[in-house]
């Protein structure tokens, strides 16, 4: 499997994009017959995306239900289901499992979710903390 680069990366959120007409990953998982659940995981993983009947799925902590960190994890598992398929992939938020495809999912979550502020809000973000407090982006030491 072939990493994506940063260009590719903003190719794929555009592609999706264009075609579901929206940057919310819950939209998208819903367009794109991916279950998304709730469980009730003990502090790690936040997200885990599975296959269930040789369908993507993926189950958010329910730590984070309410939470904003919510958007960040569903987007980070939504590239495990778009571009990783057959390989169950976590999310944690301790920096540890940090690896090639941990790392493209998390700039895929950047990503959209930068856009889907943009889609939210008409405007670009005034900075990073901007994202942290509307989508859960990981600050410095998570």
């Amino acid at each position: 499997m072939m990493p994506m680069n940063n260009s590719m990366v903003k190719e794929v959120v555009n592609t999706i994009a264009d075609r579901y007409g929206t940057c919310d990953p819950f939209k998208i998982a819903e367009a794109l017959n991916v279950d998304v659940t709730y469980a009730p995981f003990v502090h790690e993983p936040k997200g885990m995306r599975f296959e269930y009947d040789g369908q993507p799925a993926i189950a958010l902590s329910d730590e984070i239900r309410d939470s904003p960190q919510r958007y960040f994890v569903m987007a980070h598992e939504l590239c495990h289901a778009i571009e990783h398929e057959g390989m169950a992939a976590l999310y944690t938020s301790n920096g540890h499992w940090r690896g090639q495809l941990e790392n493209q999912s998390d700039k895929f979550a950047v990503t959209l979710l930068s856009q889907f502020y943009i889609e939210e809000n008409g405007c670009l973000p005034s900075n990073y903390f901007d994202l942290v407090h509307a989508y859960g982006f990981p600050t410095i030491g998570d």
